[in-house]
């Protein structure tokens, strides 16, 4: 197994189960009404239920998880002249290093979605905390921290596939 994809594994296992656990570990400690919208001042604004933000995770890591999968497991069977690539007559001789890299970039997009909900979830729940201010530090790295996430795993497909892969008989 290659490096990349040993690590978009582990990185796809360690995203659902952090989610799993913020998700669980979110919902006990939510009060009833969860402050969800704040004004300039750090006094909450808006409110939801703890139930619809529970379910409303869980179905937005179902959909995630199920569609993501189905869509890199039928990835293989779509002809190579059908994909528009960069190289495509090369990537035709490699299709089965194509598959591996396609497959590992959806399983990085589910990891990433996976962990910033993960992450949402948990600044929600420091938001919500009755001993802490709700203070802009407290989550004002969520927004750089998801984009950087999503700006590299969506970069990274395009850059990758510019990177012919090294023959057999020349390693």
């Amino acid at each position: 197994m290659k490096a990349g994809t040993f690590f978009i594994r582990v990185w796809r296992v360690i995203s659902i189960l952090g989610l799993l656990l913020s998700l669980f570990s979110s919902y006990v400690s939510y009060p009833g009404a969860v402050a969800v919208r704040f004004n300039e001042i750090g006094q909450a604004v808006q409110y939801m239920s703890r139930e619809t933000i529970f379910y409303g995770a869980v179905a937005i890591f179902l959909i995630n998880n199920t569609l993501i999968n189905t869509v890199a497991k039928l990835f293989t069977r779509i002809p190579v002249s059908q994909i528009p690539i960069p190289n495509q007559p090369f990537w035709a001789d490699h299709r089965a290093e194509l598959n591996e890299i396609i497959t590992n970039w959806f399983y990085a997009i589910m990891a990433a979605i996976n962990t910033i909900l993960g992450l949402a979830l948990f600044v929600l729940s420091l938001l919500n905390r009755s001993d802490l201010t709700a203070t802009p530090i407290n989550y004002a790295w969520l927004l750089p921290l998801s984009t950087l996430i999503l700006a590299a795993v969506l970069i990274a497909l395009p850059v990758r596939l510019l990177i012919k892969p090294v023959a057999h008989d020349e390693r």
